[in-house]
């Protein structure tokens, strides 16, 4: 008769690689029943993990989608406060210049030029608000802030108009130097882009531009009508009183328009935060769907777990068993 014989090594090798075979699926159903969610995915789904890809990216993309969408929302938030407050000081800039304007007081051309003097402090400090060390209106150029200091502009803007003999002329003066390209006020004053920074892509077909930059015809308007009113009691000018004077009257009419013109700017900055926050919102849907879908995909049967898990429990306690008794074996019991 032929007989065949495991050593007591080897006997020994197996049964541990069968007990520690069963305790791996042990702890792998005792997870899945806990969690709901399969552990050994391969085997769960059967190799085809396409639908399970395809979730995966879209879930990967929506999170750098999230991202995108906050810093746009950030960037925007601030952008509306700091034009807000240009605005805000344009307003009460106005009418202040008007009330200087139909009266015939030094005192009050005076009071009003220092208020001017104080609003372009606050206009140029707004342009050159930063977010997370970024300037909001540099463009593409994320290392100077857009403007140089008030003073400075002041100070330009002085030496421009010096000669001119009449308010027209310095009138004139003044729209050449900020508005004319490549003149005064982008030679001197504007150190930023002179490119908008890149969209937004805020979804696979949907991105925001967030394209204000402090040389925006608007803000070198209003700078240029604050300018005017700051320089209005300027004895070093060459223009008499009744033309410095003018400069006021100028300004007023100015400064009504350029408020409006922020205005502009401010509905569409608007325009741009409603949509980040629809598409946000959209994104922020569906995520949670595909979040969904991906549980649903690798949801496990509790019933079936449960019994599986039983099943195991039995096996492993059934080689505990035989495990004690073979280890109890010895000569004397045998004979």
């Amino acid at each position: 008769m032929n007989f065949t014989a495991i050593g007591d090594l080897a006997q020994s090798i197996a049964m541990r690689r069968q007990s520690s075979s069963l305790q791996s699926r042990l702890s792998q159903l005792t997870q899945e029943l806990t969690t709901g969610q399969a552990v050994d995915v391969s085997r769960h789904l059967q190799g085809g993990f396409h639908h399970l890809a395809d979730i995966e990216n879209q879930l990967t993309l929506n999170v750098s989608y999230k991202s995108a969408a906050s810093e746009a929302g950030l960037f925007t938030n601030a952008m509306q406060v700091a034009l807000e407050q240009v605005q805000t000081q344009l307003s009460d800039l106005s009418g202040d210049v008007m009330l200087a304007a139909h009266s015939s007081g030094s005192a009050e051309l005076q009071a009003t030029a220092g208020k001017a003097r104080a609003a372009l402090n606050s206009i140029v400090a707004a342009m050159n608000t930063e977010v997370a060390g970024r300037p909001l209106f540099s463009g593409t150029d994320l290392r100077n802030a857009p403007l140089r200091d008030a003073d400075v502009l002041l100070d330009a803007a002085r030496t421009a108009i010096a000669a001119a003999p009449d308010t027209a002329a310095a009138d004139a003066v003044l729209e050449t130097f900020f508005m004319t390209s490549g003149a005064g006020f982008d030679a001197l004053i504007y150190k930023g882009g002179t490119q908008d920074m890149s969209p937004y892509r805020l979804a696979a077909d949907e991105d925001v531009t967030l394209a204000i930059r402090a040389d925006d015809p608007v803000i070198r308007a209003a700078l240029k009508d604050t300018v005017m009113a700051a320089l209005a009691d300027d004895a070093t000018l060459a223009m008499d009183a009744s033309n410095r004077r003018g400069l006021i009257e100028r300004a007023s009419s100015g400064l009504l328009q350029q408020i409006d013109g922020v205005t502009g700017l401010r509905a569409k900055l608007g325009f741009a935060e409603e949509r980040i926050e629809q598409i946000a919102s959209r994104t922020a849907a569906e995520t949670t769907s595909l979040q969904m879908a991906r549980t649903s995909l690798l949801e496990v049967d509790p019933y079936e777990t449960a019994g599986a898990l039983e099943e195991t429990q039995l096996r492993l306690e059934t080689l505990y068993t035989i495990t004690a008794r073979t280890s109890r074996l010895n000569l004397v019991n045998f004979l």
